[in-house]
């Protein structure tokens, strides 16, 4: 089964290197890419197409919340986590409102961050499925095309 790959955005490198330390250690995922603002975030998701995107909100030339606005208009079905030490209830929510699949407040709970990563990363894990079942048969349809 191939890893799942994750785009890292913060303005921060320190949140940067904790979240791709996490990535790395704890859920074995493949990092393409890491942007440090959110115009840069919508450049390497259409560059990448990662699997699943962290996002900060607060960020410099476009914030967390616009990106994945930007992101999700050009991909309907990206996968975005917000990572934000806005934990306030009317930021959640309207992260969550605005398309995210969770909201995580900058912490150092591992055990809670893998919860809910896991959770997203078993939608991923469906759709990577869906996709090889039907190349399968696309696969099989074709050797018969082809006698």
């Amino acid at each position: 089964m191939r890893k799942v790959t994750f785009l890292i955005v913060d303005d921060s490198p320190m949140w940067r290197k904790v979240i791709r330390k996490f990535i790395k250690e704890n859920l074995k995922g493949l990092i393409v890419a890491e942007a440090k603002d959110g115009l840069e975030a919508v450049e390497f998701y259409k560059r990448f197409r990662p699997d699943v995107v962290t996002m900060d909100i607060e960020m410099p030339k476009l914030d967390g919340l616009m990106a994945m606005e930007k992101i999700l208009k050009f991909d309907e079905s990206a996968k975005v986590i917000i990572i934000s030490s806005k934990g306030e209830e009317d930021v959640v929510r309207r992260a969550l409102l605005k398309g995210a699949k969770d909201f995580i407040v900058k912490d150092f709970e591992i055990e809670k961050w893998s919860k809910r990563f896991e959770k997203v990363i078993k939608e991923v894990d469906t759709k990577n499925l869906k996709i090889s079942i039907f190349v399968y048969i696309i696969n099989y349809i074709n050797r018969f095309k082809r006698r």
